[in-house]
């Protein structure tokens, strides 16, 4: 009987290490650490990188108001994650959009202007996460909060590559050499921005 009891345990310890953190899911998903305005480390080790969104980088303009506001709304708190397609990206992080209790948080940095919409080929535009956040990049853009209350030198226009999300300056090396069929063309940034795209890295609009 001891011999019993002892093989299970040992099978339970060897059970429990295999799983590794994805053992205590409430655990696993609190918040000890704002890494930046859309990462999250969560407790366990994994990181959080939030889905559809992208915050300014160091060096940037609000860049700590969109940490600031991340920690008011994550940080020591345990948040639900919603997946959409792969779970993890090339570094390892997770990609979801979060919720702590009822708040999207993914929504409120987009609502709050301190983040764009960020989003890709494999996106599921139809979703209701990705229509909640394109309706309140809309309503930032026109209250002109945050990274829209910015004052930038316009363009004559902007364009967009068929079939990808980034919104780039007319001379961007991104969009060189297309042709008029391979390209969507707006007059202002804004209006760009507020179907879904996001600026380009390179030429940032």
């Amino acid at each position: 009987m001891v011999v019993i009891v002892a093989t299970v345990l040992i099978l339970l310890v060897r059970l429990v290490e295999e799983i590794g953190p994805e053992r205590e899911p409430g655990d696993r998903f609190r918040v000890i650490r704002i890494l930046d305005g859309d990462t999250m480390e969560l407790l366990g080790g994994d990181r959080l990188r939030l889905l559809a969104v992208d915050a300014p980088e160091a060096g940037e303009p609000l860049y700590k108001e969109a940490i600031q506001l991340l920690e008011s709304l994550a940080l020591g708190k345990t948040v639900g994650i919603e997946y959409s397609g792969r779970r993890r990206d090339r570094y390892g992080r997770l990609l979801g959009f979060a919720y702590v209790d009822s708040l999207y948080i993914n929504k409120e940095l987009i609502e709050e202007g301190l983040g764009y919409i960020y989003l890709f080929r494999d996106t599921r535009l139809a979703s209701v996460h990705v229509k909640d956040l394109l309706a309140a990049q809309r309503r930032a853009i026109e209250a002109r909060r945050g990274l829209w209350a910015l004052e930038r030198i316009p363009e004559s226009h902007y364009v967009a590559r068929s079939g990808s999300f980034r919104l780039h300056r007319p001379g961007c090396r991104s969009v060189q050499n297309l042709v008029e069929t391979e390209y969507r063309r707006f007059t202002t940034r804004e209006e760009g921005l507020a179907t879904g795209l996001s600026p380009c890295r390179n030429c940032k609009p």
